[in-house]
């Protein structure tokens, strides 16, 4: 059963609400939230800072770059 819970998420001055999926069995070694382009656009960190990274994650469905 999936579980989805309602967000607000705070950058700098700006604040949105979404819908995230919760308990899908993904583990992580630090808090990290996944969000589509379009909510990235919005909160101003898309495109990403020249300063960034890029990771290739192992995922259900094969490699994914984040």
């Amino acid at each position: 059963m999936a579980v989805r819970v309602r967000l607000k998420i705070w950058r700098e001055s700006r604040a949105l609400e979404t819908v995230a999926l919760v308990n899908s069995g993904y583990e992580a070694d630090s808090p990290q939230l996944m969000i589509p382009i379009s909510l990235a656009k919005s909160l101003g960190v898309w495109p990403p800072p020249p300063d960034s990274r890029e990771e290739i994650f192992e995922t259900a469905g094969g490699p994914s770059r984040v």
